[in-house]
């Protein structure tokens, strides 16, 4: 026995309606998601050890 199922068509005008709003807040929020990668990179590489040590010893030197 076959099953019917009874068609329930969506007007045109109601899913692109609802459509574009979607698509907006999905930009939207991949644009927030790849700003929120970006500034939590850092901007400046890291300092070396010996660079550090050469720096510590700069600074706690008595200049007289």
């Amino acid at each position: 026995m076959p099953a019917r199922v009874a068609s329930f068509p969506l007007p045109h005008r109601q899913s692109s309606r609802l459509l574009w709003p979607v698509l907006g807040w999905a930009f939207v929020a991949a644009l927030v998601a790849v700003i929120r990668r970006k500034a939590q990179q850092p901007a400046l590489p890291r300092m070396s050890e010996q660079w550090l040590l050469s720096h510590q010893r700069e600074a706690y030197r008595d200049e007289y």
